[in-house]
């Protein structure tokens, strides 16, 4: 096997592991500046007091408000949403991350459920890092195939990665002796103002105006 850092590849045979012995060193990274640990956090709470410096962003707090409650409904314990006229199942699958299934629509002519699909997840992710060098060319991850989408995310955080109206998931996985266990708030469900008018209608001399604006379930 070998470990790779910045250039300087590590290669070490098989078993050599518990006497920590390095076979051979492969130093083709000389040149390359590596960054300092200061002055690389970029969050805000950081950045704010870097170097003494006044608060650069100036931003106050947005918050959306649901006086009534959102319109989609959770049943209690489960998966399955419901929003306006149309239903699904959701839920936080280890390998392919988040599933959609059994997603029905109702039709506004007839009134009977209609089954759009059955089930929809991204299949795959394909990262390529596109470096040619010796030390990372290998590195072509297929990200969901090799590590599991679920597997490598971490749990919401309020107001960070979702807003305040959202409805928040839990996902069950299965560790590997096959016993399952909990991991919080993988998934987050909302409602959002989109901001953006779906269509506005006037007619000159006529007065008043028609305006339909759009809401996203996210």
């Amino acid at each position: 096997m070998s470990d790779a850092i910045r250039g300087t590849v590590l290669l070490r045979q098989a078993g050599t592991s518990d006497t920590k012995e390095v076979v051979s060193i492969s130093e083709q990274g000389r040149g390359i500046p590596i960054p300092k640990s200061a002055g690389t956090d970029y969050r805000y709470e950081a950045v704010a007091g870097f170097n003494n410096d006044p608060p650069r962003l100036g931003l106050k707090p947005i918050s959306i408000e649901q006086p009534t409650g959102p319109s989609f409904e959770v049943e209690e314990g489960g998966h399955m949403v419901r929003w306006a006229e149309w239903e699904f199942h959701l839920k936080a699958d280890e390998r392919a991350g988040v599933v959609v299934s059994r997603v029905r629509a109702r039709d506004p002519d007839t009134g009977e459920w209609r089954g759009i699909m059955h089930k929809g997840f991204v299949s795959e992710l394909f990262v390529p890092y596109m470096d040619p060098t010796y030390a990372w060319y290998f590195k072509t991850y297929m990200d969901a195939g090799e590590y599991g989408f679920s597997l490598q995310a971490m749990p919401l955080v309020l107001l960070n990665d979702c807003p305040r109206n959202a409805h928040y998931m839990d996902g069950v996985f299965a560790a590997a002796d096959g016993r399952p266990y909990v991991r919080e708030n993988m998934v987050c469900i909302f409602e959002r103002y989109a901001g953006d008018i779906a269509w506005r209608h006037s007619e000159s001399p006529i007065t008043g105006m028609d305006v339909s604006v759009l809401i996203d379930l996210l």
